[in-house]
């Protein structure tokens, strides 16, 4: 006999709750607000969803559903599947990472919840929430706990600017010392280098072999053009190769408009990175 799926393991107050926070959390209040509270928010809400979403996709599960999420959680958290993440983000348009830490393991105190409700829901109506297509709920349910976090790039290509350009970088056959030794030749000297801080190298481990580094140019005259406030990132990759990333640079016009920010963002990246190009060849 086929067991049907139970739409109310997913129309419930207590899975959407924890759905929209789980959301806000990873997107918005992690970054914002980084502390205790909000780095574990996301498990212990997690943690809650995806017992139900188990139990929901696959209803011949339902009854292990808390068990597997259990392992599976522990598994997550543990240095063992750092392989299965790298080949995941490698072919997934989704990427994902996360941190090892044991004291998250704490989230598997609320798996009694979503155990009771896969049990206990067709029992409790007042729980139950109708008129919503429970299809409008599967997919951001699965795309939440896919992107946990932001893909690795986002933690070291950080810029204090108003235009931020995410995604724009250039790969050179040089090392990062020779690429700032052409580039002074050029007069592009930068005025801060730093290290990559703390959290981007435990938010993102593999950044420890790449020496990687955030410059600042405050300002950059290209073509009678001044450019001010420009945050770069260099990391380097194997066989000497130094991937430069311009993160962003401030600039002095409304852009509000989204149609005009991507405009100047497209246009500040071709020439930036012509001039960088061309110093670099001298």
């Amino acid at each position: 006999m086929t067991t049907s799926r139970n739409r109310y393991y997913l129309l419930n107050p207590i899975f959407l709750a924890c759905l929209i926070t789980l959301l806000l959390n990873d997107h918005y209040l992690k970054y914002t607000f980084p502390s205790w509270l909000t780095g574990k928010l996301s498990d212990v809400t997690g943690i809650i969803i995806l017992p139900l979403l188990i139990a929901f996709i696959s209803p011949k599960l339902r009854l292990h559903a808390t068990w597997i999420s259990a392992v599976f959680f522990v598994f997550w958290k543990s240095s063992l599947s750092q392989e299965l993440i790298d080949v995941y983000s490698h072919f997934s348009p989704i990427e994902t990472s996360r941190v090892v830490d044991v004291t998250d393991l704490f989230a598997l105190l609320f798996l009694p919840l979503p155990h009771f409700l896969i049990r206990q829901i067709d029992t409790i109506d007042f729980l139950k929430i109708d008129r919503v297509p429970v299809g409008l709920v599967v997919v951001p349910s699965i795309v939440a706990l896919m992107a946990t976090s932001p893909p690795s790039h986002f933690y070291y290509t950080r810029t204090k600017g108003n235009l931020a350009c995410s995604g724009c970088n250039i790969t050179v056959h040089y090392t990062q010392d020779q690429v700032i030794e052409k580039l002074k030749k050029a007069d592009i000297v930068f005025d801060s280098i730093a290290p990559i801080n703390d959290y981007a190298l435990q938010r993102v481990s593999s950044l420890k072999n790449e020496n990687v580094h955030v410059y600042r140019l405050n300002r950059l005259i290209i073509d009678k053009d001044t450019l001010r406030n420009l945050d770069f990132t260099m990391r380097t990759i194997k066989d000497k190769k130094t991937v430069i990333y311009f993160n962003g640079m401030q600039v002095s016009k409304d852009i509000s408009d989204y149609a005009l920010y991507r405009k100047l963002r497209k246009y500040y990246r071709k020439v930036l990175f012509k001039k960088l190009k061309n110093s670099l060849d001298e």
